[in-house]
């Protein structure tokens, strides 16, 4: 008995022994992990400033994104501009810099970027203009700012205030990356047995057979901290357009009004978020082939953006914690920049002579004001009985005689010798992440393509990026396809064989950031 009962202290002491020892372990990990998120960060020589206006114009405006117009009744949510300033030197003082401006319109033209950069030159004379990039979310609930725009002056008036703001609040800062992946972009071009391809095509005919690309759902973040750890902002880049309300008569952000809003509930009001949109030229909102028979929120109205404000605002949440506790201040920053020429979409004389085919028959029947005239009539009936989108008919006589003049006239233009198409792209590497820029529609195959090649760890495509609009860039497979090729694979700027040279030029700039 003595025995036993000396061999049970003594288990008993090594089980106290050990169950303290575990005790101890944990607590130390936890204190470890703990001091370790809060430990102030050194200050390495990176600076982050951040500054955001408001760019909504007063009263009634003409809502641009579609053929027609749209006059807006009320604000939804404000367009806003973000401006995130990044300046890094280092212990041989040499500086490097980047200003990335986001904008909630549908594009930019007219040189836009060229006289921002010029309005702010003298402005922040510490700063090298050609370093400032201008994105947008692609929201077609929002204003014109091209040339002639009435907006337009405001418009660089607001720009110019929130770079300079964005460049004097600069201060030393960390960063970290997170990628997670969610349901907001569909692929929205329907193919048929008969070998062509619509926009927002029907599927519940017979003749259905798929979509005809990829979607990406992956949601690219980089988060910026102050040296407590402080979050002060994220550029965050999905892609997918911000064009759920793409057809409706108010001025919205569309679902970054809604991003916006989670960041405020869930991390800060202090915080800001830089929306960028990933190739998405062939993306939108909507899972076409559901019908709409699952019970998503309708992703042509107000509950759909509320939805994906939602989801996204859970990946910033879910993801906040891992990034808080793997901020750097100490990474490679380096921004290059290249000009390129891209070969324009070449028009053989045959899809010319049958576009004047076209033209020809539709005249016969209909003159061009009557078809816009029938257009637009029959908009109005569809916004009356039709729940969703879209209203308008681009397979109408006004919608095909659009395209067939576009051809027209690009066909006329290579003929004299206008076959080139110049470009400015950018390449920012900030750690293992890289932007790389470009002012296209860019379809979902191109941004894979690039990412694909990179030695980038997170890649982020920026599309409608550093120059003014340069239209849809469709693949070899929806532009070269038989029969009808849908409204954003007939007549473009850039086809495919300029797209893989956009590509090859891409992954070549990114990957000299890592030699």
């Amino acid at each position: 008995m003595k025995t036993t009962k000396n061999f049970s202290t003594l288990f008993l002491g090594y089980k106290g022994i050990f169950f303290q020892a575990i005790f101890g372990i944990v607590f130390i990990s936890i204190f470890i992990l703990f001091t370790g998120c809060n430990k102030k960060l050194e200050d390495r020589g990176l600076k982050v400033g951040w500054a955001m206006e408001d760019i909504t114009p007063k009263g009634p405006v003409s809502l641009k994104g579609q053929y027609y117009e749209r006059i807006s009744k009320y604000v939804q949510s404000p367009l806003k501009a973000t401006a995130v300033a990044i300046e890094q030197t280092d212990s041989m003082g040499n500086v490097v810099q980047t200003i990335m401006v986001s904008m909630d319109v549908v594009t930019y033209k007219g040189s836009f970027q060229d006289s921002l950069r010029l309005q702010v030159k003298d402005l922040i004379p510490d700063f090298d203009v050609n370093n400032l990039i201008l994105n947008v979310t692609h929201t077609h609930s929002s204003f014109d700012t091209g040339i002639g725009s009435v907006y337009r002056e405001m418009l660089l008036h607001k720009l110019s205030k929130v770079v300079v703001d964005a460049w004097k609040n600069r201060q030393p800062a960390a960063v970290s990356r997170a990628l997670r992946y969610v349901v907001v972009g569909h692929n929205r071009r329907v193919n048929y047995a008969d070998g062509t391809t619509q926009m927002y095509g029907s599927t519940d005919r017979k003749d259905f057979i798929g979509l005809e690309g990829p979607e990406d759902s992956g949601v690219d973040m980089l988060f910026c901290w102050d040296l407590k750890k402080n979050l002060t902002g994220i550029i965050m880049n999905v892609s997918c357009p911000a064009q759920v309300t793409e057809a409706k008569y108010y001025v919205s952000a569309d679902y970054w009004g809604e991003v916006r809003k989670e960041i405020a509930k869930r991390i800060s009001k202090d915080v800001f978020v830089l929306p960028q949109i990933g190739a998405a030229g062939d993306i939108a909102p909507r899972d076409l082939p559901s019908g709409y028979k699952s019970g998503e929120p309708n992703m042509w109205d107000i509950s759909g953006i509320i939805e994906i404000g939602k989801r996204l605002g859970q990946a910033i949440e879910d993801a906040y914690p891992e990034a808080k506790n793997s901020a750097q201040s100490k990474v490679v920053f380096k921004h290059a920049i290249k000009k390129i020429q891209l070969p324009k979409r070449k028009y053989s004389k045959d899809e010319y002579e049958e576009a004047h085919a076209v033209l020809k028959e539709i005249h016969s029947r209909v003159s061009t004001e009557t078809a816009w005239n029938n257009f637009l009539k029959e908009i109005k009936e569809n916004e009356q009985k039709k729940e969703y989108g879209p209203w308008d008919n681009k397979l109408s006589d006004y919608g095909i005689l659009k395209k067939k003049e576009a051809l027209i006239k690009m066909y006329e233009q290579q003929e004299k010798g206008d076959t080139i198409y110049p470009v400015e792209i950018h390449a920012i590497r900030l750690g293992n992440v890289v932007f790389i820029t470009n002012p296209f529609e860019l379809f979902v195959d191109y941004g894979f393509r690039i990412t694909g090649r990179d030695k980038a760890k997170q890649t982020f495509i920026v599309q409608l990026c550093s120059g003014d609009y340069g239209g849809y860039l469709p693949t070899k497979r929806a532009a070269e396809g038989d029969g009808y090729r849908g409204y954003s694979a007939m007549v473009d700027n850039i086809g495919p064989v300029g797209g893989q040279i956009l590509v090859n030029e891409s992954v070549d700039l990114i990957n000299s950031l890592w030699q």
